[in-house]
């Protein structure tokens, strides 16, 4: 008996021109890919009878799945996921921007939809192959804290698999040595984050963690004559995240105090907090403007211990630039 391990394995995505058609898929998410896990719905209900307590008949109704992905962001690829979140990049070569300005009413509006494909060898050079049309990324995060790489999870719901195929040809597509499967780690080490301070970005001393979190809220929509969805519609982008440092001065405290004495966001002219990679002349910067902290937390007020404090943000719109 033959056990199928991650090591016969791929995945990929594509941009769908239309929602649901499958593209050219070769887009790798980042390093250590892994599927976190996939479920495909039926929406099955039953039918009862009068005269009996056993369900008589079953039926189904709409299909949709759910995947995630976990990986690690490079330098050379993970961008494009930004694309699911605000559109295409404007430049169409480097750096990349995610969207052109920051500020509201930058993203679009629209869903733009991927294929997803997931690959395990079977026996011989057959693979088992599944296609996820109509994926629609509902949040996409990121997150580093000390000794650990910039990680990556992406949580997508899909509207349409047709069918499970086994193909021929290679093991797996991304077993293909010609296939670029990525650049180096972004890791903690070559991270900064920026705090406004009323005048100018400064880096904030002994960060320990940092998370950022785009969340879609996009919606499948379905139609008559059809199991499976037929397009996508968004709803509120939320940004949001967190970062946890060694604690320093009364700045962010204050700006708690002011925020609720005066009701206004961290700065709605400039950027409030800039989050920084870099591997050598590669980078991956994230502008955060117009924040709102939702609470300051403060630990390790005790004998021999270091005090940290803690933020909780949201914000009304980000920037992602990247030069790959």
């Amino acid at each position: 008996m033959v056990i199928l391990t991650g090591a016969s394995s791929s995945v990929m995505y594509g941009y769908e021109g239309t929602f649901g058609t499958t593209p050219t898929v070769t887009n790798t998410f980042g390093l250590n890919q892994k599927v976190t896990s996939l479920t495909l719905n039926t929406s099955r209900f039953q039918l009862n009878k009068l005269g009996q307590v056993e369900p008589t008949k079953y039926a189904y109704g709409t299909q949709s799945g759910s995947v995630g992905i976990g990986f690690v962001f490079d330098d050379a690829h993970s961008h494009k996921i930004f694309q699911s979140i605000y559109g295409a990049d404007a430049n169409g070569s480097s750096p990349f921007i995610y969207p052109t300005n920051l500020g509201q009413a930058s993203a679009p509006t629209s869903v733009s939809s991927l294929t997803t494909k997931i690959q395990v060898a079977t026996s011989g050079s057959a693979s088992l192959e599944r296609i996820l049309n109509g994926c629609i990324v509902q949040s996409l995060s990121l997150s580093t804290s000390i000794g650990e790489p910039l990680n990556g999870t992406c949580d997508m719901s899909f509207g349409k698999e047709t069918t499970a195929d086994v193909v021929g040809g290679a093991a797996t597509a991304q077993s293909a040595g010609s296939l670029d499967q990525g650049g180096k780690p972004y890791t903690f080490a070559h991270g900064v984050v920026k705090v406004h301070n009323g005048s100018s970005l400064v880096a904030v001393a002994e960060v320990q963690e940092f998370d950022v979190n785009f969340s879609q809220n996009s919606e499948l929509l379905y139609g008559m004559s059809s199991h499976s969805a037929v397009d996508a519609y968004r709803r509120v982008l939320d940004v949001s995240g967190r970062f946890r440092a060694a604690f320093k001065d009364k700045r962010m405290i204050q700006y708690v105090i002011d925020q609720s004495r005066t009701g206004e966001e961290l700065l709605t002219a400039a950027v409030g907090i800039e989050l920084t990679f870099t591997n050598g002349s590669k980078s991956l910067k994230i502008e955060l403007n117009e924040l709102s902290v939702a609470d300051h937390n403060t630990t390790g007020i005790e004998p021999v211990e270091p005090i940290f404090e803690e933020i909780n943000w949201s914000c009304k719109s980000a920037r992602v630039t990247v030069v790959a």
